[in-house]
């Protein structure tokens, strides 16, 4: 999975598997719909990493809402990046 969906969200796999994408420079409320779609495709045990311009608050709950977690972790400069993966029961 590579490349630019309809609206300019960047996609990728990491060799280990890793999903990517990256919102940044996407106008609201992009990033969160384009997220929240890819989560719903993505199957037990996936990881995604989001590439975001700024915290995504309104992000949260509705990750929780699906049984998503979230957690910041080092990202570039002026970039918050997000692992996502699905709640454990």
């Amino acid at each position: 999975m590579t490349g630019r969906d309809a609206i300019g969200a960047r996609v990728w796999r990491e060799s280990d598997a890793t999903t990517h994408i990256d919102v940044r420079g996407l106008p609201p409320p992009q990033p969160l719909i384009q997220i929240l779609q890819l989560v719903q495709r993505m199957g037990d045990g996936a990881v995604v990493i989001v590439h975001h311009d700024r915290d995504p608050v309104w992000l949260y709950p509705e990750l929780a809402q699906i049984g998503w977690w979230a957690d910041v972790v080092d990202g570039d400069p002026g970039e918050v990046r997000l692992r996502l993966a699905r709640s454990t029961p």
